[in-house]
């Protein structure tokens, strides 16, 4: 099984899985095998998935939980966060709001 972050909420894809197409947010991709249990953050894209029970991930990046630093997630939403309160044009506050929302992400990706 694979559980994907769709703008819609979270989805699991299982074999038999009508075919779909779902947009992706930020979040937790996880692939579970038998007990085994595979983590990755990815920051956006797209999963396709197929009437014969495959399924394509297509991220813009896709990081293993355990390679992400928790101490620089934590600098970053502070420093987006900093940015989004100073913004004085519409494109500062677009740049600022996507850096904190990743962030966010990340964060909730590490903790939850």
């Amino acid at each position: 099984m694979v559980i994907v972050p769709a703008t819609t909420g979270q989805m699991g894809i299982l074999p038999g899985h009508v075919p779909t197409i779902a947009e992706l947010k930020p979040g937790l991709l996880s692939v579970h095998e038998g007990n085994d249990v595979k983590k990755y953050f990815i920051s956006s894209g797209f999963a396709f998935v197929h009437s014969n029970s495959y399924a394509d991930i297509l991220a813009v990046e896709a990081v293993p939980l355990d390679r992400i630093d928790p101490a620089q997630v934590q600098k970053g939403l502070s420093e987006f966060t900093q940015k989004l309160n100073s913004a004085s044009s519409d494109l500062d506050k677009a740049e600022a709001q996507i850096g904190v929302d990743v962030h966010s992400a990340l964060n909730s990706a590490l903790t939850g």
